[in-house]
């Protein structure tokens, strides 16, 4: 009989992009075939390419689990290029989308240009670099229109700390959470949901313990009415997995557990 601990494991392994699979060969392939588009498009204006957010983290669902699933891009202009509004830099990346890539979808966002392609998805992000003395900073467009400062890494490290420091739990617990967030229609933004998770506190948890203290902490107080419901079924869901596991039905509780996940 498998413990829900083991199967919230091995979920969350299964939830992981592994770096010998398709998937990711696939995912890597289409990273280099784009950065060479970007070169043939732009020239010497585009100074570096950045990989970010999940992908780089090891936080990125596969899309059978996740639709909305995608590789975040920083597409770094030279200083020559970096005399214009953040506009006219998204504006230079959606030409560059729809004339390199006709047969795709092509969407602003903010900050960024969404290019969806049958099986990825790529958010472009321009960016700026402002150099002042012997500091560096990163610069994306905010929702005013002018510039903000970006650490495309300084996530990346804080929740590097957060797993090693809570016996490398953190990233597949925060696996499992969009698994569900995606389940059920986004209550969260992505990335603020992994913030959340890397803020929680799992000392001496496991995938079982560390999963339903995850869930039963999550905030609730920005969220709109049918966002709240969906965390509060969630709830509901997890007092069902306690109960089964203090009658010692750990098959019951799986059960809960993967209805949760809606997974079979």
């Amino acid at each position: 009989m498998a413990t829900v601990n083991y199967q919230l494991q091995k979920i969350a392994g299964d939830l992981f992009i592994k770096y010998d699979s398709d998937e990711r060969t696939y995912i890597e392939e289409k990273v280099k075939n784009f950065k060479l588009s970007l070169k043939n498009y732009f020239g010497t204006n585009v100074s570096d390419v950045v990989l970010f957010g999940s992908f780089k983290r090891d936080t990125i669902l596969p899309r059978k689990f996740d639709k909305e699933s995608d590789i975040d891009v920083l597409i770094v202009f030279r200083d020559t290029e970096q005399g214009y509004t953040p506009e006219t830099y998204r504006n230079r990346l959606r030409r560059f989308a729809e004339t390199s890539y006709f047969s795709s979808k092509v969407v602003k966002d903010h900050p960024s240009i969404v290019l969806e392609m049958s099986n990825i998805k790529f958010d472009l992000v321009p960016c700026k670099i402002e150099s002042i003395l012997w500091s560096t900073t990163y610069q994306i467009p905010d929702k005013s229109g002018s510039w903000m400062d970006t650490d495309p890494k300084g996530f990346n490290e804080k929740l590097t700390e957060a797993n090693n420091r809570f016996n490398s739990i953190v990233k597949p617990i925060i696996r499992l959470l969009k698994r569900w967030n995606a389940y059920e229609n986004y209550p969260y933004l992505s990335f603020e949901l992994e913030q959340i998770i890397a803020d929680m506190y799992f000392k001496g948890d496991n995938f079982q313990t560390g999963f339903i203290y995850a869930i039963k902490n999550l905030p609730t107080s920005d969220l709109v009415g049918y966002q709240k419901r969906k965390v509060e079924v969630a709830r509901k869901n997890i007092e069902w997995v306690e109960e089964y596991l203090s009658r010692q039905s750990q098959d019951k509780a799986t059960e809960v557990v993967n209805r949760i996940l809606g997974l079979k």
